[in-house]
């Protein structure tokens, strides 16, 4: 618990998918709902995975009300970059490295009707403009700039997200430390575990050996 409020985090580690979503939502969910939660820090590193679920989690972060802080490290990949820019505050350690490029999507009935592939592609192209305009409202960058970069695919350094405007800062150390009780913590794809004092006990003294005790032993 601090000055301003309770802190808590979630880190986001394995594919953007939809469980993933609901799992870290829940627990979202959870903490604001039984604590007095004013700050959230999100940790994420991912090779990416589901479009629309990174967007569902950017929308998500963005509405939530209390103060959201997104922190990349490792690789930070297409849909996990969405996530990444739900956060007001932006951070990416030195090292981790971005990746954009337009979505790959895989069509599951070859043999259709024309009107179903045209369905199919105009759903690919939203995902497609939703993606170019997040990521330019987010960096303040044009979006014929992020077109052009997603279509040509882009790798970015630290470096490099920072000029972008992708991040607002770059750290060289993940801002963890030993925290109060009451802090929230979890990671995705595991069980929340909660810190228990463990039971002192106290020491016994020593007793002085008697000479009743010696005559025993002889």
């Amino acid at each position: 618990m601090h000055a301003y409020g309770m802190e808590i985090w979630y880190t986001l580690t394995g594919d953007v998918e939809k469980r993933s979503a609901q799992d870290a939502i829940q627990w979202i969910n959870e903490q604001l709902y039984s604590k007095p939660v004013t700050h959230l820090r999100f940790l994420v590193a991912s090779a990416g995975g589901d479009i629309d679920t990174g967007t569902n989690l950017y929308m998500y972060l963005k509405s939530l009300p209390v103060e959201v802080e997104t922190i990349g490290f490792g690789v930070v990949d297409a849909a996990a970059a969405l996530i990444f820019l739900g956060g007001k505050k932006r951070l990416a350690v030195d090292g981790c490295r971005f990746f954009f490029h337009e979505g790959q999507y895989t069509v599951p009935l070859q043999t259709a009707p024309l009107s179903s592939h045209e369905e199919a592609l105009s759903v690919f192209r939203r995902n497609l403009h939703e993606m170019i305009y997040i990521i330019a409202r987010e960096t303040g960058n044009d979006t014929e700039v992020v077109a052009n970069m997603l279509r040509k695919s882009k790798i970015m350094q630290t470096s490099e997200a920072l000029e972008f405007g992708l991040c607002s800062d770059i750290i060289e150390k993940l801002p963890l430390q030993q925290q109060e009780a009451g802090f929230g913590f979890r990671e995705s794809g595991s069980i929340e575990r909660e810190s228990r004092p463990l039971s002192k006990r106290r020491a016994q003294p020593l007793r002085a050996e008697s000479e009743d005790d010696r005559r025993i032993d002889q």
